[in-house]
């Protein structure tokens, strides 16, 4: 560059000096955002739990069971085993699907299978009953297996057995206490006062 283009040239002043925040300050930054997304995320988490238990009263899950389940005894009275079939797979899936919150209904079989048996929401016996119950019935439905008399009997009753087992505690003992509380607790003793 020769003098004549110096003179020529834009000439800036030098910049201000830029601030630059403290490192412990960024630290301080990155723990406090840290800290208000787990404060989040466990507020979020409870409200979901608290949503979920709120969601299906398990009365009207045991009920709907119980309806559907009668529904296919008159298919299975009427010899519509195929449909029999469909309907106890389905009331059992959807009941499963409502009681337990684990996806049922929409999954294939072996999927469902596959996620039950990392679930600790059932107990190991009845695992294995859904397991031979549900293969059972897709014998049926996809394989046109036809089952004897006793068989379809069995898978109503395995269904039912089922449903009956797996009601919750406070459903069964609720009620079951409740009479018992209205029941007078036996005769008065002799010279007691009349209540």
């Amino acid at each position: 560059m020769n003098t004549n283009d110096l003179q020529n040239a834009d000439i800036h002043d030098i910049k201000a000096d830029v601030f630059i925040l403290p490192p412990w300050v960024w630290v301080a930054l990155a723990l406090a955002v840290a800290v208000a997304a787990l404060v989040a995320w466990l507020v979020l988490r409870k409200r979901r739990q608290e949503v979920k238990e709120v969601f299906v009263p398990r009365q009207n899950a045991v009920e709907e069971a119980r309806e559907r389940l009668e529904a296919a005894r008159r298919l299975m009275l009427a010899g519509e085993i195929e449909a029999f079939y469909v309907a106890v797979s389905d009331a059992i899936r959807q009941y499963i699907e409502r009681q337990f919150r684990l996806r049922a209904a929409e999954q294939t079989t072996e999927e469902f299978l596959q996620d039950m048996t990392r679930s600790q929401r059932l107990r190991p016996t009845h695992k294995e009953l859904l397991a031979d119950f549900l293969t059972q019935c897709d014998l049926v439905k996809f394989a046109r297996f036809r089952p004897g008399p006793k068989e379809i009997e069995a898978v109503l009753a395995s269904a039912t057995r089922f449903v009956d087992e797996t009601v919750p505690q406070e459903i069964t003992g609720g009620a079951e206490s409740n009479a018992a509380s209205a029941e007078p607790a036996g005769p008065a003793p002799a010279g007691a006062p009349p209540s």
